[in-house]
């Protein structure tokens, strides 16, 4: 932040020192109360002495570190929208006008329709399709993706994405406001926060100790003044702001907006406070295999050669099957026999052979093979496949099929052997998927496909389990593979074969239980069960009607991003819950270091004092300290509480143990300390 920003939330925290804008925070407003009287009491009375105004001083700078505190943290949650729509309204545009010259203009004045260049290290001012030229684009500010994508004439580009290399000439298809940037700056700010189940209950206990605590300073002064003893009113009220929970009622706010910030640099929006609360009191989360557990591509794993045929026979005829195919499995097959140095010294004819392109309909591919030298001779000779005289004769003056498909539909065009079914059986019972690869009219081999897991998807799952969370497996793969790949990443509950109303009726069955629900989709037909979710994570590259239905968008479309959300969430409850646990435990002590100086007068009393700290000192430094340890704590609400997935026992354990116990002891030690320096000079 620079210097501006700092000047900007000093002003924004001064002018919520307004009784208008605390009143929805009951707690500093009756500070900001004490301080008024204190100060009233003060110059009416003419008590204008340096104890009664350091008291008045404390009283207002703890009012003002919570404001400030609120002021910051808004403040650096805002910079987040703002830093986006800097990214392109600040820059200067290249149009290219009607008589192909250039001219600079600011980003709010291009139409759609307009023609504008962006060269080498230049942000794209807005969105558009390229007309002419070509690039290397680095995306990663607006999508994540950190390798940069290189884009082509008719591709589309987003704003805010940086050229890397070259130079393209683009169709604006949006104005500014209208602008990538833009929307998502605009659902950032449209963010709300209303107050969720957990924080309402906090405010609730806030409240309760409030009041009593009320109660117990009028009870005290009234009992003091009936024993005929003197206490100022200043004193009273010193020692009454000590008591409030001011630290959590100052930070409250700071940690739940601190919390939607912490989302936002993830690259997810939340559409409301609520829904990353949620997030943090998941007992379900419905995961999708495809994209979340697995990459979401095949990628082959074995090659299983039939008969007599060999591993090298069945690869070679799978590499000239591949060598036109441009699909993302075509590209794995080669990839996956070059590392195997299963390549074939046929490629240039297979390349000028006809293709056979796969289709839904055909769900096979490859290519009718005719070299310029005779198949077999070469080829199939060291391939063994002549195994009558005739057998290459036959395609002499013809192409022969070298193909690779679907086992059900490559039987009924090509000779099986007798083991094809077995192989089948096998390959299904390993939680893979097959490929026939057939050379002229025979089956020689297949080839096992698996969808690869995702890197580190194990160690989620058992983070989130550890948590307590019950996840389930949700997929349309048949019931043996979908529970095979699931006990691979130790997941025990698996909906296969599933459809959208699947999911629906999941949800509801679990929520009548009294649990909560997080699921993650991006189609038409998952919205119902979006909307009914507790957490429901949208793609950003899905429907409209689904962002609508859920109440978190992924900018990145990831869907394993469900399980960093539900980390924040855990986050987000663990640092509202620790540090009112601090809050609450700093109130207890500080009660018991002012309490037995107020009451000196009695024995009883005395001996409890075990700072023998003089009333004034003792007062003076109990509100140095209550005003001094809020800004101390605004940079841990801010970031949160440092969180490693453990079960809640053992989180509720070390929360007592390091808040509680520590929040008990850490004034003694500051307040002792600070009584000291104050005795001294």
């Amino acid at each position: 932040m620079e210097l501006g920003d700092y000047l900007q939330i000093l002003k924004n925290s001064i002018t919520r020192l307004s009784p208008v804008y605390l009143k929805k925070n009951p707690v500093l407003l009756l500070t900001e109360i004490s301080f008024v009287i204190t100060i009233i009491y003060v110059f009416y009375m003419k008590e204008i002495t340096p104890f009664n105004l350091s008291i008045a001083l404390l009283i207002f700078a703890t009012v003002w570190f919570g404001a400030f505190a609120d002021s910051y943290s808004e403040h650096q949650a805002k910079l987040t929208a703002t830093s986006l729509l800097n990214v392109t309204s600040n820059l200067s545009v290249r149009k290219i006008t009607s008589e192909s010259s250039e001219v600079y203009v600011p980003p709010d004045v291009v139409s759609a329709g307009d023609i504008i260049l962006v060269k080498e290290n230049e942000i794209i001012p807005l969105d558009g399709i390229i007309v002419e030229g070509a690039a290397a684009i680095d995306e990663s500010l607006v999508t994540g993706e950190s390798l940069p994508v290189i884009k082509y004439v008719n591709d589309e580009v987003i704003s805010g994405s940086k050229v890397v290399s070259d130079w393209i000439k683009v169709k604006v298809t949006k104005t500014l406001k209208e602008s990538y940037v833009y929307r998502i700056a605009g659902m950032i700010e449209k963010t709300k926060r209303p107050k969720g189940e957990s924080e309402k209950q906090l405010d609730a206990l806030i409240y309760g100790i409030t009041f009593l605590l009320s109660l117990v300073v009028f009870s005290l002064g009234v009992t003091i003044r009936l024993l005929g003893y003197s206490l100022s009113l200043p004193i009273l009220l010193g020692f009454y702001v000590c008591l409030l929970p001011t630290t959590i009622g100052a930070l409250e706010e700071a940690i739940g907006i601190s919390g939607l910030a912490r989302l936002w640099k993830i690259k997810v929006i939340s559409k409301s406070g609520k829904a990353i609360e949620a997030a943090g009191d998941i007992d379900v989360v419905l995961l999708d295999k495809t994209g979340t557990i697995t990459l979401g591509r095949r990628e082959p794993v074995k090659i299983i050669p039939l008969n007599s045929y060999t591993e090298e026979d069945v690869a070679k005829a799978l590499f000239l099957s591949s060598i036109q195919d441009d699909t993302q499995e075509g590209k794995a097959i080669l990839r996956y026999l070059q590392s195997k140095n299963y390549v074939p010294s046929e490629i240039d004819q297979a390349i000028m052979s006809s293709y056979e392109e796969f289709s839904a309909k055909t769900r096979k591919s490859g290519i009718y093979y005719k070299g310029l030298r005779l198949p077999g001779k070469e080829i199939y000779k060291e391939m063994r496949l002549i195994r009558k005289s005739d057998f290459y004769g036959a395609y002499l003056n013809e192409k022969m099929p070298i193909f690779k498909g679907a086992p059900d539909v490559m039987r009924t065009i090509f000779h099986a052997p007798p083991d094809f079914d077995e192989k089948l059986e096998k390959i299904a019972r390993e939680g893979g998927t097959p490929l026939a690869v057939a050379v002229g009219d025979e089956i020689i081999g297949l080839l096992e496909l698996k969808d690869v897991l995702k890197e580190g998807v194990k160690e989620q799952i058992e983070a989130l389990k550890s948590m307590g969370i019950e996840p389930y497996m949700v997929t349309g793969d048949h019931p043996i593979t979908a529970q095979i790949i699931a006990s691979e990443v130790g997941i025990k509950k698996v909906i296969s074969q599933a459809k959208p109303e699947d999911k629906y009726r999941k949800v509801l069955e679990e929520q009548s239980k009294g649990k909560t629900i997080a699921m993650v989709g991006d189609g038409t037909n998952d919205a119902p069960a979006l909307a009914r979710a507790n957490v429901g994570l949208a793609m950003y590259t899905g429907t409209e009607v689904a962002k609508e239905a859920a109440n978190m968008i992924d900018l990145e479309s990831d869907p394993s991003k469900i399980i960093d959300v539900i980390k924040l969430g855990k986050q987000l409850l663990i640092t509202r819950g620790s540090l009112a646990t601090f809050s609450i435990a700093n109130d207890v002590s500080k009660y018991f270091v002012v309490l037995p100086a107020l009451l000196s007068f009695l024995s009883v009393a005395r001996i409890l004092n075990i700072l023998h700290l003089p009333l004034h000192v003792a007062v003076i430094s109990a509100l140095i300290y209550n005003a001094i340890i809020i800004p101390m704590l605004i940079p841990l609400a801010i970031k949160g509480i440092s969180f490693k997935p453990k079960s809640p026992r053992r989180i509720y354990l070390e929360n007592i143990l390091i808040y509680g116990l520590g929040g008990v002891i850490l004034p003694f030690i500051v307040i002792k300390l600070i009584g000291i320096l104050l005795m001294i000079f």
